[in-house]
């Protein structure tokens, strides 16, 4: 079974820079999260498949992992804005930190 994708978790692992988590653990986060978002939310899940690939290929490039991580920052603060209330914050928080991470890549 799946580890649960967590809002939080994911938030200080990316607090702590995208390089700092290896690998696998970032691919496990992405599966766990477009497992959830599958049927919610299919156009931030298809957008995790899009940055999973990028950086499962073995070639992964910073600017098609930045264009998936702004994507995925724009739909995911989008979202936080719909949803509202401590679990909206959290998702524009996250949707900033993602938008910030591609920044970083380009």
């Amino acid at each position: 079974m799946a580890q649960t994708a967590d809002l939080s978790s994911t938030i200080s692992a990316l607090q702590s820079g995208l390089t700092s988590l290896p690998a696998e653990a970032a691919l496990a986060n992405i599966e766990s999260w477009q497992e959830q978002l599958q049927g919610a939310a299919p156009e931030i899940a298809s957008t995790l498949g899009e940055l999973k690939t990028a950086l499962s290929s073995g070639n992964a490039n910073a600017q098609t992992v930045a264009q998936a991580l702004t994507k995925l920052g724009s739909q995911t603060s989008d979202a936080g804005t719909s949803a509202g209330g401590d679990a909206g914050s959290q998702l524009q928080q996250l949707g900033q930190m993602l938008t910030q991470a591609a920044s970083s890549l380009s």
